[in-house]
């Protein structure tokens, strides 16, 4: 498994933490099954579901996903990349040159290539290589529907067309806090019900602020050997 970042110019490994283990599904359990049975395909000699495309607004979980999916090809010796779209990126277009010799290439939040026509066009050949070569899969994500994201290359948006797509579906508060409780559990910590409500309700929402609110809670917790509590809580986050 390969993951290319503009700050990291040599392979390294993908978050071990975000796994199909540690996703709360909610209402995603179809779009986490279609992944999961995707990496099936390798079985066989023929590759049916070679494009897929995620969407939704942003802290839903997709980059979480394409995590999970590379960390079981990993565990399938199925060979894999993940890349990172940024609109302030030091890569440049070539980087997708031969992406299509690996098994599952994962490429995350295209829309950041609305400014550059010379990205759309290296993502348009390499579908087109994907398919000619129909030994691998392409997944995509984006923040809203293929047919509306900000592409002015045609063609890009009509073999977006091609593949299937999939809305992902925030969480409720309710998962919110299981999602936390989990993340907690994979620390180490126990985290009672209502201390992940409490946070919940008082802390941003998104589950990227939820979740890095469990380093700090991590660190001092076991610096001051605490339980974690509300009345913990309220003094380590200031609230």
């Amino acid at each position: 498994m390969v993951q290319v970042t503009s700050q990291l110019s040599l392979p390294v490994s993908i978050k071990e933490v975000e796994t199909f283990e540690s996703y709360i599904q909610g209402q995603n359990a179809q779009v986490c099954d279609y992944l999961q049975q995707l990496l099936n395909q390798f079985k066989t000699d023929t590759v049916e579901h070679w494009l897929s495309y995620l969407f939704s607004e942003s802290e839903v979980g997709k980059s979480h996903l394409l995590y999970a999916t590379c960390q079981q090809a990993e565990l399938d010796n199925i060979s894999s990349i993940y890349l990172k779209l940024e609109r302030n990126t030091e890569l440049t277009p070539d980087v997708l040159f031969g992406l299509e010799h690996y098994s599952l290439i994962c490429i995350d939040d295209i829309h950041e290539l609305e400014d550059s026509r010379e990205w759309q066009v290296a993502l348009f050949d390499l579908i087109n290589r994907v398919k000619e070569q129909n030994t691998g899969c392409l997944i995509m994500t984006g923040n809203q529907p293929a047919n509306q994201l900000p592409i002015q290359l045609p063609d890009l948006l009509s073999r977006l067309s091609w593949g299937i797509n999939f809305q992902l579906i925030s969480l409720t508060d309710d998962q919110r806090q299981q999602a936390l409780i989990i993340r907690a559990e994979m620390r180490g910590m126990n985290m009672p019900k209502e201390v992940a409500k409490f946070l919940v309700n008082h802390w941003p929402r998104d589950m990227s602020s939820l979740i890095n609110s469990l380093d700090q809670l991590d660190e001092q917790s076991l610096q001051q050997q605490r339980m974690l509590t509300i009345p913990f809580v309220k003094s380590i986050l200031d609230l």
